[in-house]
């Protein structure tokens, strides 16, 4: 038969026909045509990087196995379904650099596995594993949510050897729609290892699994590859990272040690190898290492320690300088640390009005934000002016996975450590479905996280996604108490607050005020109406609670000033919500009689109350002209003093010759406390007290005047009853 030649690279279309000599009934099958490639593969030089910015490619789609790509025939694709294709241009803006990139993706959405196979060939012909240094890197983007699984790196030696795993494309990804340089990926290592050599035919393999097509630069799925590079490195010190201190730490002095990690990634041994470091961006501390061997790695102590007692951020730069080292992007390491404010004085609260308290968030995409809500719904802080929000202003981010961080508390010497905040809620709720949920974790070292569980079933307002402990709750946006206990025994306790959401609806958010972090040994009173209870106050500057059965009814700060016998009573009224014809007030009231009544200055006052009993005054129904509070925190103060202190008796339909004093909502500052909260405020004189909003105009009490009552027996069962009014 005739040869042909095929020697010279290019594509050579073959058409070969079958001809009879006698008739043939069927000539639509006697024809076949084949274009049969001949690759060029000439070796690489790498006396200069290599590198494939991939411009040479055409705007072309593969969505079929394919060998040898135009404009770039050294690359090859497969997929392992129909699905699966390939793009080398999809909009503008995808690349890394010009306009050209290798992006992985399938073609409609689909739970579908599909994987993607990328295959580069090169020609290392010239370069042998044990005698040269070779690494490669590249730059990819996850364009969205890929699967962890077959998003991963390979080489081999030559196209006839088994794969060796090299890289994991999801363990290491940036923020979606952002380009990532990965490490310098050392290939003669692990070809030794496996018993492999660099070859004309030495491969990479790129792989890819997502269940969504890539629509722009941060949409959907699918991954990006850029600016593929191979070269070759002869003396290479490589800072690999900065040990201590990380992340968020606790309690952090003047003379914390600085440790870095440091690698020799050649085989040839280092010596006055230079290393250096600097906190926010001021003067170098530098050292020598005498020798570094071949191919060892070893952590380095500076002698010099640095300073981070004062709690903020910190950013600490560090560089190994080595002046014959032929490869310097990997000698430069930046980190940022976290000195947290160390609580160790309780009770802790923090209602963010001066600063973010220490507090601070992160994430990718991070929408939480410090300042003052503006949103459409959650538009206020829960007291004052200043919080932190999701969004200070807006929604929340898709497919967000943000934190915001606590200071750390010294709680060890706590019976019942608890933590208590204001707190508003608006994520999606998408029923047995998750979408956007929120919970909170608690961390003893500042690097293992768990979920804060209502273990003793004694939270409140806790997860409303009681099976999978997370809040993913809508509209729930008026402030309100949340209380949980905390883990005993701790003496460096660091809390979160975690969002995670999915690619579809925002919503407002979270919205978190005045944390309160307190030993709950005795919580608050729910009982009913019983007798008073009496302590002696003859002074100091010290709480005096005021408990029944061991829960607390009031408390009172007596300034230095004796009250002598002091009388402390509640009246739980447990029907509907009572009004006074104009305003409906709170199923709580309490009164305080001391023995000493003539007072020099004000005393504080305690008045604690749950928030069972304020849900049903914010739901109460039935009077067509009475306000209310739209949350707790809304409340005032109406202070009835009687003469005759018999009348003082928790009821204010008798309350007709003393006098009513209202402390407007804004001079009651509401605490989130056990079940629901405590109001405090300041009182010279002692009276009856009870909670309501003052109305329309914020200041208005509840007096009722009573100048007569008369009830006459009329037909029947029925009775008229009249009376009058003096307001």
């Amino acid at each position: 038969g005739s040869v042909v030649d095929f020697s010279a690279p290019g594509a050579y279309p073959l058409k070969v026909v079958v001809v009879n000599d006698s008739p043939d009934a069927n000539t639509a099958n006697d024809t076949m045509s084949i274009v049969i490639k001949h690759l060029s593969n000439q070796p690489l030089n790498l006396s200069t990087a290599f590198k494939d910015d991939l411009e040479g490619l055409p705007d072309i789609t593969y969505d079929n196995k394919t060998i040898g790509l135009i404009g770039s025939d050294r690359y090859d694709f497969e997929n392992s379904t129909t699905l699966g294709r390939l793009r080398s241009f999809i909009n503008s803006g995808i690349s890394f650099s010009g306009t050209k990139a290798l992006s992985l993706d399938i073609k409609a959405q689909s739970a579908a596995s599909n994987i993607n196979h990328l295959v580069g060939t090169f020609n290392l012909s010239n370069y042998n594993a044990n005698n040269n240094e070779l690494r490669l890197d590249f730059q990819f983007n996850f364009h969205g949510p890929n699967r962890p699984e077959d998003n991963k790196v390979w080489i081999r030696g030559n196209d006839t050897e088994p794969w060796i795993f090299m890289y994991d494309l999801f363990a290491n990804k940036a923020e979606r729609g952002t380009y990532k340089l990965t490490s310098s990926i050392e290939l003669s290592d692990s070809l030794i290892k496996y018993g492999q050599n660099f070859s004309s035919s030495f491969q990479i393999r790129w792989t890819q699994n997502g269940s969504f097509p890539a629509v722009d630069k941060k949409s959907a799925a699918g991954v990006s590859f850029d600016d593929i590079r191979i070269y070759e490195v002869v003396s290479d010190a490589q800072l690999l990272s900065i040990d201590a201190p990380v992340g968020y730490n606790c309690n952090l002095t003047n003379t914390v040690p600085v440790k870095i990690t440091i690698r020799n990634g050649t085989n040839t041994d280092l010596t006055q190898v230079t290393v250096k470091y600097s906190i926010n961006g001021g003067a170098w501390t530098s050292e020598t290492i005498p020798t570094i061997n071949g191919e060892s790695t070893i952590q380095y102590s500076f002698s010099k320690a640095a300073d981070f007692s004062k709690p903020g951020k910190y950013i600490i730069k560090s560089v190994v300088d080595y002046g014959n080292d032929s490869f310097r992007s990997n000698d430069t390491i930046t980190s940022v640390i976290q000195s947290l404010p160390y609580i160790t004085a309780f009770p802790y609260l923090q209602n963010f009005e001066e600063n973010d308290g220490g507090w601070f968030s992160a994430g990718s995409p991070n929408s939480w934000q410090y300042g003052t809500p503006a949103s459409a719904k959650i538009k206020t802080a829960a007291s004052g002016t200043k919080a932190w929000k999701t969004n200070l202003s807006g929604d929340y981010n898709n497919e967000e996975f943000s934190f915001l961080y606590s200071p750390c508390f010294n709680i060890a010497g706590m019976t019942k450590p608890t933590v208590s905040f204001s707190a508003a809620f608006d994520l999606e709720d998408c029923g047995a479905t998750q979408c956007d949920k929120a919970w909170i974790e608690y961390s003893l070292d500042g690097s293992d996280w768990l979920r804060l569980i209502d273990t003793a079933n004694e939270a409140t307002n806790w997860y409303n996604k009681t099976t999978i402990a997370q809040w993913s709750i809508e509209n729930y946006t008026r402030w309100h108490v949340v209380t949980a206990s905390l883990p005993t025994g701790v003496n460096s306790l660091r809390l979160r607050f975690v969002l995670q959401t999915d690619p579809g609806a925002t919503r407002e958010g979270i919205a978190i005020d005045d944390v309160h972090v307190y030993d709950n040994i005795q919580g608050i009173y729910v009982g009913t109406d019983v007798s008073p209870v009496v302590q002696n106050i003859p002074g100091g500057n010290g709480w005096i609670n005021f408990s029944r059965d061991g829960k607390l009814i009031a408390s009172i700060l007596p300034n230095n000033q004796n009250l002598g016998a002091t009388a402390v009573q509640a009246y739980i009224f447990t029907d509907s919500v009572r009004n006074n014809g104009s305003q409906y007030y709170h199923n709580r009231s309490i009164t305080i009689k001391p023995a000493q009544t003539s007072l020099n200055d004000s005393t504080i006052i305690r008045f604690y109350f749950l928030d069972g009993e304020t849900e049903a005054l914010l739901n109460a129904t039935g009077c067509t002209g009475c306000t209310k509070p739209s949350s707790a925190y809304e409340l005032g103060i109406s202070q009835y003093d009687d003469y005759d202190s018999n009348f003082e008796n928790g009821s204010i339909h008798d309350n007709q010759q003393g006098l009513w004093a209202f402390i407007s909502p804004d001079k009651v500052t509401k605490v989130p406390f056990d079940k629901g909260y405590y109001a405090e405020f300041k009182v010279k004189n002692f009276s009856e007290f009870w909670l309501n909003n003052g109305a329309i105009d914020k200041s208005t009490t509840l007096p009722v005047k009573l100048l007569s009552f008369s009830a006459q027996k009329t037909a029947g069962l029925d009775a008229m009853l009249s009376w009058n009014v003096g307001t």
